[in-house]
């Protein structure tokens, strides 16, 4: 086998590695400089020199992995381009991000839009753990492990009949807070490549670490300060996001955290990947929850908030993390001048930029300091600290990996010239390899005389089903897969969709299989599976009603403060859970799934209070007010109606009243001027009236056989007299049934009312149903548009205006909405 480096040799950037093996040439990361002062591309000539590009295999989506893949994609279009599914989804995001920087610069771009997408387009997932074959007839196999460091973060192992190779990527073998650490098995490659980025250094506690920035954090807030966190968009902003609501739900910090730049894009990211966080954060996503914006961490979502945001003590979060570019720098031109303020420095700083330069600021004694930050010249007279946080290896990780594996050559890169011949001199005395030093462009001829021989795992038998799979035969394949194969085993999506014989779609695969109650993901490896064993299944069957105290436990882990439950209890004889949300026809539209899945559960039943916590009021006002001052707030529980009396005008004062619905599910009159209030004329027609139930019976009895069902049936109250309120999924949909309705009135005797509201949540799902149905994918989820009864898509490439029109005729049928 042949090696060459053409980046990221004795050096920490421009990872690109082109191995040739069994006569292939795969090549490993693409990545760029973050340097100015150098060129920021690979060697591409010594790749062209020595056979051009097969296929392409990536670690991990850092810029310094993948920066450069659209030129050499560009090159070489028909190399496939293989990484895990999270990889890809932030590949996307960071790619295009970096198109607008380069527009910026107004410079010559190094590539084009159309170049990320078509090398989007040749990209293909699979989940780490998978063992794969990316050229036909061949012996050479791939396979991704989980690597710790970021989300979707992989170690690359390549089998052939010449050797085998591993390559570690970035990686960390500790739990952080987002993510897992490495999960790599004990392989037995021929040649290893291991990254050496703190290669002569031992991380400190990562716990006291934590600490550390958090009593400091609020010691700079106390004092009056505010405190900036440049953060790497990519991971390291993520796990402070993290540590900081951890700080303040237990009351260690009082204060808001702004989340600025490119972090809010990613963190969006990790949601869309539940697979491939830690457990307790992808079982919140399953669930509907939020894992990092609360009422406490905020997006900055417009650029001039910024100046507010700066005039308080608070803590911001914000790319880039060196001070290289991003809002993190406007951040700390502006805070860099006052001592009671604090720049947090929490990754690695490149030796020329101005997160480094900072650093050393602190060494001098001058009073004088000044910080070059683009083309301005600033005043530090803030604090300047820097916290261990980092999320690569240190030496006895490496060394610990190193060891394991136990390769016949390790080759040291991604790292300091000092630092890697520190470790290489490390490794000498642990293990009787050889160790390799490369500089970028050298090229090495490798001959393993004898290679290793590998563990080869037996194929899973196949069922060979010829039917889609889905969840009304699941079970089949959880039955065959606990017979044959057990329970024990951990496997992936496409191991499962070989089983089945006939999935082509994981994605579609993933969903069904987090939603089942026969599969679980692995514990510590979310994107595998294991068959759910019969007893547990029986179990949670044949049990009764779960323990009070132990349903009352289940509740934090279904819904937590971020889904607005602020109180609960129990009505122990009737077996009846008693949940309080802030605004209650919220939590009922969004939740009614998690509350029929609690009940299956535990056997006990959900009843939510109907009263609106009227103390949160207020904080939803003033956050979507930021800017206008707010004289008086009423509420008006009969008529869910919240009325504000502000001076001054808005000029989005319909986007304002349906975000403050979509939240709160409560109407808003700002300055009376809206359109008062439906009042509900009713009639007391006596001793007439059907018993209430009764006349609820007969309403469900009346719809029983028609298309539409009311989905909530209210009796509600005006001027003394009770009415009935029929939910339907809108408004429209009800008024289609103005003559049943008209009967009915004359057969119960009650005055019945079609509600005004919308149940947005089935109207989004019905969306994705219909477009899936008709075979046209969405690139996100729909939006539902209030103000005038549409909803809003995204296609994910062309669709024929006959399809779309018949969606638009089957949405309007089903849900009286028509597509925007």
């Amino acid at each position: 086998m042949k090696l060459y480096f053409c980046g990221g040799a004795s050096e920490v950037g421009a990872s690109c590695y082109l191995v040739n093996i069994d006569g292939k040439n795969i090549l490993l990361d693409c990545g760029i400089r973050m340097s100015s002062s150098k060129d920021n591309l690979p060697d591409f000539q010594l790749i062209q020199e020595n056979g051009g590009v097969d296929v392409i295999v990536i670690s991990h989506a850092h810029m310094d992995h993948i920066g450069a893949l659209p030129i050499i994609s560009r090159i070489y279009p028909d190399a496939k381009i293989y990484m895990t599914h999270a990889a890809k989804d932030l590949t996307r995001v960071l790619l295009y991000d970096s198109l607008k920087i380069m527009e910026k610069e107004a410079e010559i771009p190094v590539y084009a839009e159309i170049h990320v997408r078509e090398m989007l387009n040749r990209i293909i997932c699979y989940t780490p753990g998978h063992t794969f074959a990316p050229f036909m007839g061949t012996d050479l196999k791939v396979t991704l492990y989980s690597a710790g460091h970021i989300a979707g973060a992989a170690s690359i192992y390549i089998v052939g009949n010449e050797g085998s190779i591993f390559y570690s990527g970035d990686f960390s073998r500790f739990r952080q807070n987002t993510i897992e650490g490495a999960s790599i098995p004990r392989l037995r490659p021929d040649v290893a490549f291991f990254e050496s980025t703190y290669g002569d250094k031992l991380h400190a506690n990562r716990e006291l670490e934590e600490s550390r920035l958090v009593e400091k954090i609020n010691a700079v807030l106390k004092n009056g300060g505010k405190v900036l966190i440049p953060a790497f968009a990519l991971g390291r902003a993520q796990e402070i996001i993290l540590i900081l609501k951890k700080a303040i739900n237990k009351g260690m910090i009082n204060s808001k955290v702004y989340v600025d730049g490119m972090v809010k894009d990613i963190c969006r990211i990790y949601k869309l990947n539940p697979n491939y966080l830690r457990q307790n954060l992808a079982k919140k996503i399953f669930k509907g929850g939020e894992i990092f914006f609360d009422d406490n961490v905020v997006p900055v979502d417009r650029p001039e908030m910024r100046e507010d945001i700066i005039k308080e003590p608070c803590v911001i979060v914000s790319s880039s993390g060196m001070l290289t570019g991003g809002p993190s720098q406007w951040y700390a031109e502006k805070l860099a001048d006052d001592e009671k303020n604090l720049i947090a420095i929490t990754g690695y700083q490149d030796e020329e930029s101005p997160g480094r330069k900072l650093l050393e600021l602190t060494d001098e004694k001058s009073e004088d300091k000044k910080l070059k930050l683009g083309d301005k010249e600033i005043p530090v007279k803030c604090a300047v600290d820097k916290f261990g946080l980092s999320a690569h290896a240190d030496m006895s990780e490496i060394l610990s990996l190193v060891n394991n594996l136990h390769p016949k050559k390790v080759f040291l890169v991604h790292g300091d010239p000092d630092t890697i011949n520190f470790l290489g001199k490390e490794i000498q005395k642990d293990i009787k390899s050889d160790v390799y030093v490369p500089l970028n462009g050298d090229a090495y001829d490798i001959d393993i005389d004898n290679p290793r021989k590998q563990l080869v795992r037996k194929p899973y038998p196949s069922m060979n089903m010829g039917e889609v799979l889905n969840e009304g035969n699941i079970e089949k394949l959880w039955r065959f897969v606990l017979d044959r194969i057990g329970a024990d085993a951990a496997m992936s999506l496409e191991d499962l969709a070989q089983i089945w014989g006939t999935v082509k779609d994981t994605d579609a695969l993933k969903d069904l299989l987090n939603n089942s109650v026969y599969f679980q993901p692995d514990k510590r490896r979310m994107f595998l599976y294991h068959a759910v064993l019969e007893e547990e299944l029986k179990k949670e069957k044949d049990e009764g009603p779960m323990e009070v105290n132990q349903m009352l436990s289940l509740v934090d882990e279904y819904f937590s403060r971020e889904s607005g439950l602020y109180k609960k209890g129990a009505r122990f004889d009737e077996k009846i859970a008693l949940l309080y949300f802030d605004f209650p026809d919220v939590a009922k539209d969004r939740y009614s799934h998690l509350f029929k899945e609690f009940e299956e559960r535990t056997g006990w039943k959900v009843e939510i209070n109907e009263n609106v916590n009227t103390s949160v009021i207020n904080d939803v006002i003033y956050k979507l007010l930021p800017d206008v001052a707010i004289n008086k707030v009423s509420y008006r529980g009969a008529d869910k109606l919240v009325s504000v009396k502000i001076d001054g005008e808005i000029e989005n004062i319909q986007e304002v009243k349906d975000k403050f619905y979509n939240e709160t599910g409560l109407k808003l009159n700002i300055n009376g001027k809206d359109a008062s209030v439906d009042t509900i004329r009713v009639v007391d027609t006596g001793a007439d009236k059907l018993e209430q139930n009764e006349a609820l019976m007969l309403i469900d009895e009346a719809f029983k056989d028609l298309p539409h069902k009311p989905y909530k049936k209210s009796i509600k109250t005006s001027n003394g007299i009770k009415y009935i309120e029929l939910s339907f999924i809108s408004k429209v949909v009800g008024e289609r049934y103005k003559e049943k309705i008209d009967e009915l009135i004359k057969r119960t005797g009650w005055t019945i009312v079609v509600g005004s509201g919308c149940n947005q949540i089935e109207v989004i799902n019905i969306a994705k149903r219909i477009f899936g149905e008709m075979g046209v994918k969405l690139k996100k989820n729909p939006s539902v548009y209030l103000d005038d009864m549409t909803v809003g898509v995204s296609i994910d490439g062309d669709a024929d205006d006959e399809i779309i029109k018949k969606i638009d005729d089957t949405l309007y049928d089903m849900t009286g909405l028509r597509l925007r």
